[in-house]
C-alpha cells in the first residue's frame, strides 16, 4: 500500500471504526429500499478484508455485517474506498474481483456464501461515472450476454454531492469527515473549509476529532508555522483540542524526521556515533540504539 493510500486508509478506518459514524454513513448512502431490508440494530464490524493483493494498491475496505430485517440471513456491507486520483474505466472489473474474492474467502473460512453489498466511496479529483461490467462492451449480442456476470455496487462519489447537502447531514462529524475527504486533493479549497470542518466536528469525542484534525491539516499543504498561525486566528470552540493535537502531531513528525536522518547518516557515512549525535543534536545512546536496530535488521 502506497504512502498516499495509507494516509487515507488510516483516516477512514479511524472514523468508520466508530459504530455510530458507520451506521449514519450507511443510512446516508444506501437506497431506502435496501435499508428497509436490513436490521441495523445487529450491525457490527468484522476484522475481515476481501481486498486481494492486486487491489490493495488503490482500494481499501471495511466490512460490516448485519442481519436482514426478516432475521433469517446475514448480509455483509463492505465500504470500499477508492484512492486513485485518475479515471479507471475498469472499476467494474475491480468490483467483480472484490465480490468473488469475498465469496471465496467466506468459503475458505468454512462459511456459507453471504451476500455482499459493496459501497464504492470515491473522493478523487477526476470525474468518475458509475458503470456496470456490461457497459465495458460496445456490442453484446443477446446470446452472449449470459457470459457477462451481472452485479451492482453502490457508487458514492463525493465530488458529485453539493457541500450544502453534506453539511446538512444529521451526524456533523460525518459531515466534516466527508468534506475533508472530498477536498483532500484540492488543497486551496480545503484551506478555506478548515473553519467549517473544525466547527462541525467540535461536538464529537476527542479521539475522533484528533483523527480528523491530523488528516485535514496533512492534506492542506500548510507549513507548521502556517498551521499554528491559522488555528490561532480561528473563532472555534474546540481550539484547545485542535492545538494539543497539532502539537503532538508536529512533534511526532519531527521525531520521525530526526530518526530517518540519523539512519541515513549511519548507513551513508563513516561518522562516529558521537559526531552524528552532535550534528543531529541527540544523545549518543540514541544514535547507538538506532545503529543496533539497523544491524539487527540485516
Amino acid at each position: 500500500m502506497s504512502e498516499h493510500t495509507q494516509k487515507h486508509d488510516t483516516f477512514i478506518r479511524a472514523i468508520m471504526g466508530n459504530q455510530q459514524v458507520a451506521l449514519d454513513y450507511f443510512r446516508t448512502c444506501l437506497p431506502q429500499n435496501i435499508q428497509d431490508m436490513l436490521d441495523f440494530s445487529t450491525l457490527r464490524q468484522l476484522p475481515d478484508t476481501y481486498v486481494s493483493k492486486d487491489l490493495q494498491k488503490s482500494i481499501s475496505d471495511i466490512v460490516y455485517t448485519c442481519r436482514k430485517a426478516d432475521g433469517i440471513e446475514e448480509v455483509k456491507i463492505s465500504l470500499l474506498v477508492e484512492h486513485k486520483s485518475y479515471i479507471d474505466k475498469y472499476t467494474p472489473i475491480q468490483m467483480g474481483s472484490y465480490l468473488f474474492s469475498g465469496f471465496l474467502k467466506q468459503i475458505g473460512n468454512g462459511e456459507a456464501p453471504s451476500l455482499i453489498i459493496p459501497i464504492l466511496l470515491y473522493h478523487g479529483k477526476a470525474h468518475l461515472e458509475y458503470k456496470t461490467l456490461a457497459g465495458l462492451f460496445d456490442i453484446l449480442e443477446p446470446a452472449l450476454q449470459g457470459f457477462v456476470p451481472d452485479y451492482q455496487y453502490i457508487f458514492h462519489n463525493l465530488g458529485e454531492i453539493p457541500d450544502e447537502e453534506i453539511q446538512a447531514l444529521h451526524n456533523k462529524f460525518l459531515a466534516a469527515s466527508l468534506l475533508a475527504m472530498k477536498y483532500s486533493v484540492l488543497k486551496d479549497r480545503l484551506k478555506t473549509l478548515v473553519p467549517t470542518i473544525l466547527t462541525l466536528a467540535s461536538e464529537t469525542e476527542k479521539n475522533l476529532q484528533k483523527s480528523l484534525i491530523v488528516y485535514t491539516f496533512v492534506n492542506s499543504g500548510l507549513s507548521e508555522d502556517q498551521i499554528f498561525a491559522f488555528v490561532t486566528s480561528l473563532p472555534i470552540q474546540n481550539k484547545e483540542t485542535v492545538m494539543d493535537t497539532l502539537e503532538i502531531f508536529v512533534e511526532k513528525g519531527r521525531k520521525e524526521k530526526t530518526q530517518t536522518a540519523v539512519k541515513n547518516l549511519i548507513k551513508q557515512s563513516l561518522l562516529t556515533d558521537e559526531q552524528i549525535a552532535s550534528a543531529m543534536e541527540v544523545s549518543v545512546s540514541y544514535v547507538s540504539d538506532i545503529r543496533k536496530i539497523i544491524a539487527a535488521a540485516k
